[in-house]
Order: C-alpha cells, then structure tokens, then sequence
C-alpha cells in the first residue's frame, strides 16, 4: 500500500504541478494581451494626433496661400488699409551735394593707416 499510496502522491503532485504551469500560462497570456491592447489604444490615438495635424497643416498651408497671392493682398489693402491704387507716380529730384558720400574716419591720414595702406597698390585693393 505504501508504494500505491506514494504513486498516488506523485501523480497527485504531478497534476497539480501540470495544473499550477497552465495556471500561469493563462496569467501570463492575458497580461500579453492587456498590454498589447494598451499598446494598440496608445498606437490609436497617436494615428489620431497625426491626422489631426495633417489636417490642420492643409488648412494652414490654404490659408497661406490665399493670403500670399497678389489679388488677395491688394484686396486687402485696399478693404482694409483704405489703400488705392496710384493712376501717376510722381518722382522727386533730389540734388547730390559734392563731396564723399562715404564716412570718413578722422585721423585718416596715410601715417594712420599703417603698412598696408602703401601696399595697396600690390593687393590691388
């Protein structure tokens, strides 16, 4: 009786042992599928967000280009600015007075300047 008693045991304890891995097989298979499914819902509403953006970057890029257009600007200017369109263009002389037109450095002397200002001729700047 021992030896059918401890054979029991041993297939009592092998099913147990069978019945505790398929236990944490399921476990462990639903927690897979929790996660993937929370992956899928993240994923979801990042495609989302993406269509979202793209849509508003059409709307955008729409808006620019109307605004960017020449009718569109004149329209503008001339509804809103009170703008109107020149029938002449008038033109102003205006008389130069002699001298440099440039700024002059005081001190600009050819002492001042240095060696180069006497070797300019050789950079031919």
């Amino acid at each position: 009786m021992s030896k059918n008693s401890s054979r029991k045991m041993k297939t009592t304890f092998k099913f147990l042992a069978g019945l505790g891995v398929v236990i944490s097989l399921v476990i462990g298979l639903g927690i897979l599928r929790f996660h993937a499914a929370r992956l899928a819902y993240y994923l979801e509403s990042v495609n989302q967000s993406i269509q979202k953006y793209s849509e508003e970057e059409v709307l955008l890029r729409q808006e620019l280009s109307a605004l960017v257009a020449p009718i569109r600007i004149y329209s503008y200017c001339k509804e809103n600015l009170g703008m109107q369109k020149v029938l002449k263009a008038e033109t102003l002389p205006i008389r130069a007075q002699s001298g440099n037109f440039t700024a002059s450095r005081k001190n600009s002397s050819p002492e001042n300047k240095g060696w180069h200002f006497g070797l300019a001729w050789l950079l031919e700047r």
